[in-house]
């Protein structure tokens, strides 16, 4: 992977995407640790024919050697005409790589605590001679206070970390898709809120996302927010029902339902420090 060189000595890993979907260049930085730049393949494919242009005779792996080459210098010259915001975001982000890095050298969890649904699942991990995890509840074990103590056994192939995460991030995608439209139609009945349709996603930047057409979409990783924070993210979206932008009457109203403010605002911003780092790569 390509390096980049912050001017304070931080080093970001560099990749680069080719995207059918994405209409321009753009850039972002994961939690991670890794700026990726995202080429439209539009971009690609006129680089594709320049190259064939200038090499009549050039061969398909010839031909490719070249493109990555290409779009491995497009990737450097974008990150250092964007360096400042580089820069800035990767200050801004240093305690999330921290914990990212920490939690990785922990190696895999031992507990999932899902605040919504008062759930606390023991991870039980036990070897087999299969070559695929298998991962399955294995009912109620007590309760600590009105919280639910359960478990879960993982089995197979438990050698192999990245199976086991794969596992693991399949599960809680689906407590995430049982547990969280029902809170969130909830907390928009509070309000009268009235959405067309509440799903739940996996999002690369914002927690939450609602549509023109009135369809919120919330992050299956906020199943891992305490309760009020995911409160919050969901009035943040339910607002925009009414202001489909970000205008001082959006934040009037957002700040006018009780345990909604500026505080709770900047407490989801932070949110991804209480994010498993197995999980946001899982």
């Amino acid at each position: 992977m390509l390096e980049f060189a912050c001017s304070d000595g931080t080093k970001l890993g560099l990749k680069v995407r080719v995207s059918e979907k994405a209409k321009n260049q753009r850039l972002s930085l994961s939690h991670n640790g890794t700026l990726e730049v995202v080429i439209p393949v539009v971009a690609a494919s006129r680089m594709v024919a320049k190259l064939k242009k200038a090499h009549k005779d050039i061969d398909s792996n010839e031909l490719n050697v070249r493109l990555s080459a290409e779009l491995e210098e497009t990737a450097i010259e974008l990150s250092e005409h964007h360096r400042s915001w580089i820069e800035r975001a990767a200050k801004r982000t240093r305690p999330q790589r921290e914990a990212y890095e920490m939690s990785q050298a922990a190696g895999l969890p031992t507990h999932l605590d899902f605040p919504l649904a008062n759930e606390l699942w023991l991870i039980e991990y036990k070897s087999t001679t299969a070559k695929s995890i298998t991962v399955k509840p294995d009912g109620l074990r007590r309760y600590d206070g009105a919280k639910q103590v359960l478990a879960l056994k993982i089995s197979g192939n438990i050698d192999d970390e990245v199976l086991c995460r794969k596992a693991l991030a399949r599960f809680v995608t689906k407590r995430a898709k049982d547990l969280i439209p029902p809170f969130a139609y909830g907390v928009c009945a509070e309000i009268g809120a009235k959405p067309r349709t509440i799903t739940v996603n996996n999002r690369k930047s914002a927690w939450g996302v609602c549509t023109g057409s009135g369809d919120i979409r919330i992050d299956r990783k906020v199943l891992f927010f305490p309760t009020d924070m995911a409160r919050q993210v969901v009035l943040h979206e339910a607002c925009h029902l009414k202001h489909l932008n970000h205008s001082a009457r959006f934040y009037q109203e957002l700040f006018s339902y009780e345990g909604s403010t500026r505080e709770a605002e900047k407490a989801v911003k932070k949110g991804i420090q209480l994010i498993p780092a197995w999980f946001i790569d899982g």
